[in-house]
């Protein structure tokens, strides 16, 4: 894995947030896998074949499956407790060069019945 450039704009029901975070990254054809850490998380993205991982480890703990017009099932867990998440994705579109990765991605999230509508551009470059 080498050191990356991550930079990440999320907009999460209207709520605009932008990142920048120094990560590691390691890109290969058709796969890619980015972590960065943040205050109190380390935050591992995976892209293979069409789909994207997240796992979130800290504070709080979240495994997302993203694929594209497929609803998937996922885990939040707070406290040492743990719940299943959904996600339906809407876009998931994402390049990969040899030294960078973009990724546009929007998805719907349902913890119970209230779908929180996320919409995330990240760009990732190798430095």
């Amino acid at each position: 894995m080498k050191t990356c450039r991550v930079t990440m704009a999320t907009v999460a029901d209207g709520k605009k947030t932008e990142i920048i975070r120094d990560g590691k990254m390691f890109l290969a054809d058709n796969r890619a896998e980015l972590v960065y850490t943040e205050e109190n998380a380390t935050i591992t993205l995976v892209f293979d074949k069409g789909a994207v991982y997240i796992e979130r480890q800290g504070d709080y703990t979240m495994r997302l499956t993203l694929k594209k017009g497929e609803k998937c099932n996922g885990m939040l867990g707070i406290g040492g407790a743990e719940g299943q998440v959904q996600t339906q994705t809407s876009r998931l579109a994402y390049s990969l060069t040899e030294n960078s990765l973009m990724l546009s991605l929007h998805y719907d999230l349902f913890v119970g019945n209230e779908p929180q509508n996320i919409r995330l551009r990240l760009f990732s470059k190798i430095v």
